[in-house]
């Protein structure tokens, strides 16, 4: 299979002059009649001078043309020899090279032999070789593919990236790393609140059920707040962002795509078909798949595809923790872009999205890091789990992230669909590879260091869990990784308080704390209405003074909390068009019992398995509906 992100050679394309042309055929001679016809290569041509690259980029990026037999090629023709495939210990990097440097520059030298070097001319015409070859005449060069030359800098590299993808950020900022659970002064009180817990409870349990109940029923309220106030936004109508103009391909920079991937070699083909459909030049796009080296089914999967030059196979080595920000933490020095953005397996973004994200970050301020494109479901129908997901993710990013956004509070990050300028991204030592939620953690380390976070109107379509136990792992991952980060950022909360603002740090307790309360918590009023109800004395006046205000608090953050989140949940479903889903916003409450029980999973796996990342499984939808 190739990734063909343009149109094929045949038919019609931009035009190109005739004596561009006759110049394009006396420089790529020794490919016509052998590997491409002149129709290819004056198409090739045309693109080459409208995406503002040389048109071998073109005819390797789209698939016209096999990297081996270019530089075989081309190597023949300038009478040099040529390698398939580099032995990591003969061609090493120049001395005080780095990753990126020996990328950029696609230079490598032979270690027994001196003045020999191996070189991947990717950026030099086959006219601009010829003179550089020329002109460092004492100097012998063998040719070799991009492709061969990167994977022994990643060879080369592979225990620094291991390092850095594992210790970089715990070792440079540790207090900004999951690595460790909790701080010295946080387990202090976390043991003396609980013991206090304990001891009032076995002298006054229900009263102090109750005490606790009110207490956190009333930090509950901004939550309920934020939920109507993007619910209003809504229901308002916002005014569509206007379709910017159309940025010229010669203008545009190269844009990497990371995609990691574990035990999902069904995934790749649907996976290259979405991303063939994105809108940019694809000799200005670097997409790498980021496979684990204990996976050698999905490696041997990626590698019987026939990938054109734009596509990089990285295989990150057998080393702990195993999570999805440590595998992107090995690849990213390794990016060429100047923009970044992550895809999973499942992934369906819209063709344009990529455009829409570089428009934003083109017009938008200096300090603008990351544009977070909106998640919805493409399998909303598969379960009753499917439909409430979806309507949990409409509620999410067409309702409550824009909310955060228009409010200019901090943005949990979404775990996909996330664009990044990749100077921002290493400045901050990008993800933490010991939080199992890194994205809501990223977009906390973000705001805390000046950042901002945009929302933008365009849609990558993933793939909901249809299983419960899929869905619960899912979950418990996801909640773990919000208590990994509450704790982390709130190690120094006057420290968190001067970085974000007031407004800010109370976002942060509300989007981060609160999620993880709620869902501990809701679950309680029902037990305590149960235990009204088996006693005889539910709807009568309260025993105590205390019982009032209990009850009323409960029962307006009850009523509030669910017609809020129902309304907001209920109106981003019918602005996508799912009035199908209305009926099932009444059963969300059960849904949300659904999430309670994953909360208390999660504290349960932080306390025991903090760094373990359950796997979600997917294409299961696409196999469910294959045997049917």
């Amino acid at each position: 299979m190739s990734l063909v992100v343009n149109r094929p050679a045949e038919g019609p394309g931009p035009r190109v002059a005739a004596g561009a042309t006759a110049a394009a055929e006396a420089e790529y001679h020794f490919l016509l009649g052998r590997f491409i016809n002149a129709a290819t290569l004056a198409r090739a041509s045309a693109l080459a001078a409208q995406w503002g690259v040389h048109p071998h980029d073109v005819l390797i990026a789209n698939g016209w043309l096999d990297a081996d037999d270019y530089y075989r090629a081309l190597a023949e023709t300038c009478g040099a020899p040529f390698k398939h495939t580099l032995v990591p210990t003969e061609a090493v990097p120049p001395s005080a090279a780095t990753p990126r440097q020996c990328l950029a520059t696609g230079l490598l030298k032979e270690r027994a032999r001196t003045r020999h070097f191996v070189l991947a001319p990717d950026r030099l015409r086959p006219n601009a070789l010829r003179a550089v070859l020329a002109e460092l005449a004492p100097y012998r060069f063998t040719i070799a593919t991009p492709r061969a030359v990167r994977k022994a800098v990643t060879h080369h590299f592979a225990p620094a990236l291991a390092r850095g993808a594992v210790e970089g950020l715990a070792v440079s900022r540790p207090g900004q790393s999951a690595h460790t659970r909790t701080v010295l002064w946080q387990r202090a009180v976390l043991i003396a609140l609980g013991a206090s817990l304990l001891g009032a409870l076995l002298l006054a349990p229900i009263e102090i059920v109750r005490a606790v109940t009110l207490l956190l029923a009333v930090l509950f309220v901004p939550v309920i707040g934020l939920r109507a106030v993007a619910a209003y936004g809504l229901l308002r109508g916002i005014v569509p962002a206007s379709t910017p103009d159309r940025v010229p391909d010669v203008a545009l920079p190269t844009y990497t795509i990371l995609v990691p991937l574990y035990r999902e070699a069904h995934m790749l083909p649907s996976l290259v078909q979405a991303l063939s459909r994105l809108d940019w030049p694809a000799a200005k796009l670097d997409i790498k798949l980021i496979l684990e080296a204990v996976d050698q089914p999905t490696v041997a999967a990626a590698e019987a595809l026939n990938l054109p030059g734009n596509v990089e196979i990285i295989v990150v080595p057998n080393l702990g923790p195993r999570t999805k920000p440590k595998a992107l933490n090995y690849a990213l020095p390794l990016a060429r872009g100047e923009y970044l953005v992550i895809y999973d397996a499942e992934d369906r973004p819209e063709h344009d999205q990529l455009r829409r994200a570089f428009e934003a970050f083109r017009s938008g301020p200096p300090n603008l890091a990351t544009v977070q494109a909106r998640l919805n479901i493409y399998n909303p129908d598969g379960s009753w789990l499917t439909r409430q997901f979806t309507l949990e993710y409409s509620a999410l990013f067409d309702g409550l992230l824009p909310a955060l956004d228009r409010l200019r509070l901090p943005i949990p990050l979404g775990g996909t669909s996330n664009h990044f300028r990749v100077a921002a991204l290493k400045w901050l030592m990008a993800w933490d590879p010991f939080n199992v939620t890194e994205d809501a953690d990223l977009g906390t380390r973000l705001a805390r260091s000046g950042y901002r976070c945009q929302v933008i109107p365009s849609t990558t379509y993933e793939e909901a869990p249809q299983q419960f136990i899929s869905w619960l792992r899912q979950r418990t991952r996801w909640l773990k990784g919000f208590v990994q980060t509450w704790l982390v950022h709130m190690r120094a909360p006057g420290r968190l308080w001067r970085e974000l603002g007031p407004h800010g740090f109370f976002a942060f307790q509300v989007m981060i704390g609160g999620t993880v309360l709620s869902a501990l918590v809701h679950p309680w009023f029902y037990v305590l209405l149960a235990a009204e109800l088996i006693g005889g004395r539910f709807l009568s006046l309260p025993a105590s003074l205390f019982g009032v205000p209990f009850w009323s608090v409960a029962w307006f953050d009850l009523v509030t909390g669910y017609v809020a989140a129902m309304a907001l949940a209920l109106l981003a479903a019918r602005r996508r068009g799912l009035f199908r889903l209305s009926r099932h916003v009444l059963l969300m409450p059960l849904y949300w019992l659904l999430i309670s029980a994953a909360a208390y999973r999660a504290i349960w796996q932080f306390m025991t398995a903090p760094f373990k990342w359950e796997k979600t499984e997917h294409g299961v939808g696409h196999r469910m509906a294959a045997r049917r």
